[in-house]
């Protein structure tokens, strides 16, 4: 996503911008929810993407006990839209001709006048400027600054989205059309509409977005990242390959605490998932003639849903910065300048929402926020809301 938005915007500026994806194959299909915010709406106008279709428009937040009761309420009306939707908006930005499928980064060199990129596959490319926009585990950042390493918190989230379709009646009608949260100790389940395949937003053809927040220190994670055939892997698992006795015992727990309308979305997810979370903040987003946008540069933790409106933000700063310099390199300083702040104050806002959870409250300011946020109706006002680089929360 970072990658598209670079290039939106440079192309906007009069760029000659390729991009260069090491997935094979297109990437359409992927029903991981996203909630938007000012931020990201501006940037996909200002790309070219537009904001049509765009998703499915929530009226309130509510918080449900374990007997399913409605115990908070606090209306706010927001988009809710999808991985995938966002994916197909800025794809159609870029010329087929420029977008190049199954290239895997392997080195940059720099000189005074710019990069040359190598690739595994053998293809090499001559360039003024090389925008790192591969994500959380970026090859460019790895090359680039390998001291910056993400991490991990000390959490993870199970995840899934299943048919509206599917569902039991009771469950369309008390939370499907809402933001929801369920917060039991130590944990935080997360529920909302998004559209279906092919971005279909007609009734019974939608998705329910379903997150749930669970604590393990390094040495269960560790475990939970052997897959079903014995591989360790480092830090996340397949889908396809994470193993049936971690999947079991989850169910297992989640029948144990969570009310029937979210017990009845986790047994309608075929594959159930799991993401660590991490984050970290580079010092710098810029090395030379290389620039870091979105989570290639600055990761946050997803309790803000504000990962692909940082990415559009860092795209559209770099590209205002270079139409306003005829030096290059000044204005990558001048990007770095504005953007590594932000994203190292977003960070921290991460991690503030995270005390949450009550994993490592080494402050006083951790444990204050803990506190605070036992409350379900801080839990409303804080988690994804619209605005909050603005407010200074």
């Amino acid at each position: 996503m970072s990658g598209l938005f670079a290039a939106a915007f440079l192309r906007r500026i009069g760029w000659d911008v390729d991009v260069f994806e090491r997935s094979p194959v297109e990437l359409f299909g992927r029903g991981a929810g996203i909630t938007t915010h000012p931020e990201l709406l501006d940037a996909l106008e200002n790309s070219g993407a537009g904001t049509r279709e765009l998703g499915i428009e929530v009226p309130k937040r509510i918080v449900l006990n374990r007997d399913g009761r409605v115990i908070g309420e606090r209306p706010l009306r927001q988009i809710l839209t999808s991985w995938d939707r966002l994916q197909r908006l800025l794809r159609e930005t870029v010329d087929p001709a420029h977008y190049h499928l199954g290239h895997t980064f392997a080195r940059v060199e720099q000189d005074g006048g710019g990069v040359c990129v190598y690739f595994a596959e053998g293809r090499i490319e001559r360039a003024d400027l090389l925008v790192g926009g591969d994500g959380i585990r970026s090859a460019v950042r790895a090359e680039i600054a390998p001291g910056v390493q993400p991490i991990y918190a000390g959490y993870y989230i199970w995840r899934g989205a299943p048919n509206e379709a599917d569902l039991e009646p009771q469950t369309r009608a008390s939370i499907f059309p809402y933001f929801v949260f369920f917060l039991p100790e130590r944990q935080q389940v997360i529920g909302y509409p998004i559209a279906g395949l092919d971005n279909d937003l007609r009734p019974g053809r939608r998705r329910y977005n379903f997150i749930w927040y669970r604590v393990a220190d390094p040495r269960e994670l560790e475990d939970m990242c052997v897959d079903e055939e014995g591989q360790q892997h480092e830090s996340s698992v397949p889908p396809p390959l994470i193993r049936k006795d971690l999947v079991a015992r989850m169910r297992a727990d989640a029948e144990e605490i969570m009310p029937a309308a979210f017990l009845d979305c986790l047994r309608n997810i075929a594959r159930p998932f799991f993401t660590p979370i991490y984050d970290f903040s580079a010092p710098s987003l810029v090395f030379g003639r290389v620039a870091l946008v979105g989570d290639a540069g600055s990761t946050s933790r997803p309790h803000m849903g504000f990962g692909v409106g940082k990415a559009g933000g860092d795209a559209q700063a770099l590209a205002a910065a270079l139409a306003g310099h005829d030096d290059i390199d000044a204005a990558l300083a001048r990007y770095n300048a504005m953007r590594q702040p932000i994203g190292e104050r977003i960070m921290l806002h991460g991690r503030k929402l995270g005390t949450h959870l009550g994993v490592d409250l080494v402050t006083e300011e951790d444990r204050r926020m803990h506190a605070l946020l036992q409350d379900p109706r801080a839990m409303m006002d804080w988690i994804a809301v619209p605005n909050f680089l603005a407010s200074g929360t």
